[in-house]
């Protein structure tokens, strides 16, 4: 890959240092740009893409929402994708991307999920943790459809509400949250769904620190953590018969991965 030139890789620096003071300003982060988040946030992340990467082999690929390109890039290469056509919002981050992330097979467009259009029909539209931030999610689940072939896939993740929908989440960047099952009646407006997996996390108890702190005291245990939620990061199949849907957003936080087909 050629290298960057001086103005091009103050442009990253700049870029990426904005990126970390919003997690340090605000403790939230809106891009993933690896090496400027929080460790958890990169896993989640690749995890992700590593998994998915598994459905793209020569097939044409729409990643919408590709914020900085490095999962579209896991797509390109790893994943052996024929071509993969990679698409944000935001023109800066598309520049980070076609930067940093680079690919004969791999190109970087500026579009908005609501409304884009593309010239092709893909075989996989890949979208992770998109919806969540859109004002119009039905405009953009009419564009994904439209976008791809007839036997056309389609990947989506979003995060798992504990409430059917949630307008005031506590993420400033994200306009809507779903429960586990009511996301899938919007999907179903617009496609099939196939599967669902899931990255999660167990919801601690709640319970009195100011109680529990005394008594550890009392013990001389300065320190604990017994009560640290289990992950399961890595993309799982859910089982509706191992594991309630009403536990999904309650018992259990987390995202959730939807594979849907074209109707």
């Amino acid at each position: 890959m050629q290298a960057l030139t001086i103005e091009e890789e103050l442009f990253c620096t700049r870029y990426e240092l904005e990126i970390l003071s919003g997690i340090v300003n605000l403790n939230m982060l809106e891009r993933w740009v690896p090496g400027f988040c929080r460790a958890n946030t990169h896993k989640e992340h690749v995890c992700r893409y590593n998994w998915v990467k598994d459905f793209v082999k020569n097939k044409t690929v729409l990643d919408i929402a590709c914020g900085t390109g490095f999962g579209s890039r896991i797509m390109a290469t790893e994943g052996g994708a024929a071509s993969v056509l990679a698409c944000d919002i935001d023109e800066r981050s598309v520049k980070y991307a076609s930067l940093k992330n680079r690919n004969e097979n791999l190109n970087f467009r500026v579009q908005n999920a609501e409304n884009f259009e593309t010239e092709n029909k893909f075989n996989v539209a890949v979208s992770f943790e998109t919806i969540e931030h859109l004002h119009n999610p039905q405009s953009f689940l009419q564009c994904i459809s439209k976008a791809l072939n007839d036997d056309g896939m389609f990947f989506v993740s979003t995060p798992i509400s504990n409430a059917p929908q949630n307008d005031k989440p506590d993420n400033i960047y994200h306009v809507t949250e779903w429960g586990f099952k009511r996301f899938h009646s919007i999907l179903e407006d617009y496609f099939t769904i196939e599967d669902v997996y899931l990255q999660l996390y167990s919801v601690p108890p709640k319970i009195d620190n100011r109680k529990i702190s005394k008594a550890l005291r009392k013990a001389g245990i300065t320190k604990a953590n017994t009560h640290a939620p289990v992950e399961r990061v890595e993309p799982f199949k859910w089982q509706p018969n191992e594991m309630a849907a009403e536990s999904i957003g309650t018992k259990w936080a987390g995202y959730q991965i939807v594979q849907c087909k074209k109707k």
